[in-house]
């Protein structure tokens, strides 16, 4: 291993001049850019070479032309010049104070319910930061559109974006005691079938509600009486008795809790929707962006927002 690094060591300025070489297009501009002699520039690039065994560039009177090694080798020069460079913009954010402004989407009512006293705190740690706030159901392209992160469900997100795991959010199924008093009792899920339901047609097949218990899966193809997209309005029909609704456990669990709601089928499990932090992909990830996305994650781990999701 010593040898190995001293390797290293001794070829690291032989590859920073060869991409020097490269990006000034001669030997000429770039011993005039590293400060050397064309001499030792041309003697360090032939170093260079013998240590690596390939041929890097081939030579003529009037320009350099790259070897297939020589691409290869430059691909790596250029990202090892670029990790030395985040590494540098981060350690000098580490000595500032984090400060700016973040633009961030998140769904409609997810973000009604938690993004207020999320961001509320995390101004309170980084005062020197302002927050932008977008609430909507449609996602938006977060490059073409300016935007610094968003909390996505369900979504797969661009293979360019950065994904975090956030959480998972669970339904419970919920009606008004009053409208199931009215109706035929519901023991399993086919008795769904014969209920006015509420379906959200934001999501594709949102009228079939696959259920499991022990491992079973039972899934119905429900009557929708309403359609909406949007949970909170789906929330208040349930609330007037105008069927069941499939709702997110944070949006029903003080209603169901203060007797307003009923939950049914409680020993039946509905399947998880995933929530991530999405963000582009920058080298380096600002620093007012990096503390965001830890404090949410930090955030949302918390015992009292991991309760509204379960």
């Amino acid at each position: 291993m010593p040898q190995q690094w001293q390797a290293l060591q001794q070829q690291w300025p032989w590859a920073m001049a060869f991409a020097c070489v490269v990006e000034q297009g001669s030997f000429t501009a770039a011993a005039a850019q590293l400060g050397i002699s064309k001499a030792a520039l041309s003697k360090q690039i032939r170093q260079l070479e013998h240590a690596l065994g390939s041929q890097l560039l081939y030579r003529t009177t009037r320009r350099l032309h790259l070897t297939e090694a020589g691409q290869l080798y430059l691909a790596h020069c250029r990202d090892w010049q670029a990790r030395l460079q985040a590494a540098q913009l981060e350690l000098a954010e580490q000595r500032q104070e984090i400060a700016g402004h973040l633009r961030l989407t998140v769904p409609t009512s997810f973000g009604g319910v938690f993004m207020a006293q999320a961001l509320l705190a995390f101004q309170a740690r980084y005062p020197q930061v302002t927050v932008a706030l977008d609430l909507s159901a449609t996602p938006h392209d977060l490059e073409a559109e300016g935007f610094d992160l968003a909390i996505r469900a369900n979504l797969p997100p661009p293979e360019r974006l950065v994904s975090r795991p956030l959480a998972i959010m669970h339904d419970w199924l919920v009606a008004a005691p009053a409208a199931l008093a009215s109706w035929p009792p519901v023991r399993q899920p086919s008795d769904l079938a014969q209920l006015p339901c509420l379906v959200n047609m934001h999501f594709g097949n949102a009228g079939h509600w696959p259920l499991s218990r022990a491992g079973q899966l039972e899934a119905v193809a429900v009557s929708a009486k309403l359609q909406a997209n949007d949970y909170n309005l789906l929330r208040n029909l349930a609330l007037a008795g105008a069927g069941v609704a499939r709702l997110p456990t944070y949006l029903v669990a003080k209603e169901v809790a203060a007797g307003q709601l009923q939950r049914l089928l409680p020993d039946y499990a509905l399947p998880g929707q995933p929530l991530y932090l999405v963000y582009p992909q920058r080298l380096p990830q600002p620093a007012k962006v990096r503390a965001l996305v830890e404090f949410l994650l930090a955030w949302f781990a918390a015992p009292e927002q991991a309760a509204l999701l379960q």
